[in-house]
């Protein structure tokens, strides 16, 4: 089986490939950067794996020839570009490559949870536009929905070994609880339904959401990280009123509009928040927080 995986730069990707060339069905793994060198030396020293040169924003420079599979992830955007519009963009690029390849079986799309709105849900409304435009891409499509990611509280690591010991939170109450998963967790979820091409699915496209094995709130994310790193923290909590402000200091007014808007969707009360099961189908990862967090402190 051939796969590519486009782009093959974020970290959702690098462990799609991982467990690509790990597994004992020996697929052969083409990966699209935008510079191939950027590519892990590991990877580009393993007989499968090739690095291709290719920007989702040309279609013409993507090649899919000969793949059965292909992994569609949608790049952010962080400088106050349309979101919506740059995601259908680049979304109809990549469906144009895939169908000029001619052999694509199956695509998955890494998508996100709340996908299903157009509006209200800040930044994941790139994702809604990317399943809009890949339903009937292949004959097999598949949309993974994963939660929210236990990796975005990487920036802990740094706050954390300040003088003062803290770290902001925008997910609040600091005890409400919601999913979160690993992206090792997404990369084995990807990898296998890349692998599946060729089996029936119970639907096309198949959508389902990707969750951890459990529910974790600051609270929790605060006690695994004071183990993980042996001390104790503090924890600063930003309410939903402040979350324009916060995310102003990161990002130009019109992103940081989307990112308030999108923390705000899966906060209590919040249109994610009162759906949380829409598809009726939720598969679980394995990987707990504090497991996630001891590899984003070795890294």
């Amino acid at each position: 089986m051939h796969i590519t995986i486009v782009p093959a730069g974020p970290k959702t990707a690098r462990a799609t490939i991982q467990n690509l060339l790990d597994d004992p069905s020996g697929p052969t793994v083409r990966a699209v950067y935008r510079d191939p060198s950027k590519a892990p030396a590991s990877f580009l020293a393993h007989p499968r794996f090739s690095a291709s040169k290719g920007d989702v924003a040309s279609s013409e420079s993507l090649d899919f020839s000969s793949s059965d599979a292909v992994l569609v992830i949608t790049p952010p955007r962080f400088d106050g570009y349309d979101v919506g519009a740059h995601a259908r963009e680049v979304s109809e690029n990549t469906r144009r490559a895939v169908e000029r390849a001619g052999s694509v079986k199956r695509v998955v799309l890494l998508s996100s949870m709340g996908a299903q709105y157009a509006e209200d849900v800040g930044e994941i409304k790139t994702n809604h536009q990317a399943e809009q435009v890949f339903r009937g891409a292949a004959r097999e499509v598949v949309f993974v929905r994963p939660c929210y990611f236990m990796e975005n509280w990487a920036s802990v690591v740094g706050t954390a070994s300040s003088e003062a010991a803290f770290f902001f939170s925008t997910v609040t109450p600091l005890d409400f609880q919601m999913p979160m998963v690993s992206v090792e967790d997404i990369g084995c979820t990807l990898a296998g339904e890349l692998l599946s091409t060729g089996q029936e699915l119970p639907a096309s496209p198949y959508v389902f959401e990707l969750h951890g094995p459990g529910l974790y709130s600051t609270l929790d994310v605060q006690k695994a990280f004071e183990e993980v790193l042996g001390k104790k923290l503090t924890v600063k909590a930003v309410e939903k009123a402040d979350l324009d402000g916060f995310f102003g200091h990161v990002f130009p007014p019109a992103t940081a509009k989307e990112f308030a808007e999108m923390n705000r969707s899966f906060l209590p009360g919040g249109i994610i928040d009162r759906d949380p099961n829409p598809t009726g189908v939720i598969k679980k990862g394995k990987i707990e927080l504090v497991d996630a967090f001891k590899q984003l402190v070795a890294k």
